[in-house]
């Protein structure tokens, strides 16, 4: 049958460059990911803000909610990272 097919090296001259790898490629899609969601954070601020400027209650009580929703995200996304880097 098939064997499964891996991409990194777990023993030999190569497995600490292939360890290297994997952690670089999962920095930059968490940096990318990161990114996105803070550009979504900032549309969510000024949509909130224009709410404000409106009196569209129902748009503030919204945007307030994914405000708040995306801020525990960052909080837990933060405290993550430094039990991560504490670790290592």
């Amino acid at each position: 049958m098939s064997k499964a097919r891996s991409d990194t090296f777990s023993f030999g001259p190569f497995a600490s460059a292939s360890a290297g790898v994997n952690e670089l490629a999962s920095n930059l899609y968490f940096a990318y990911l990161f990114q996105q969601s803070h550009k979504y954070y900032m549309e969510l601020q000024s949509e909130y803000e224009k709410a404000l400027h409106l009196g569209e209650e129902d748009k503030i009580s919204q945007a307030a909610y994914e405000i708040q929703l995306y801020e525990g995200v960052f909080n837990l996304t933060l405290s993550y990272s430094a039990d991560d880097e504490l670790e290592s």
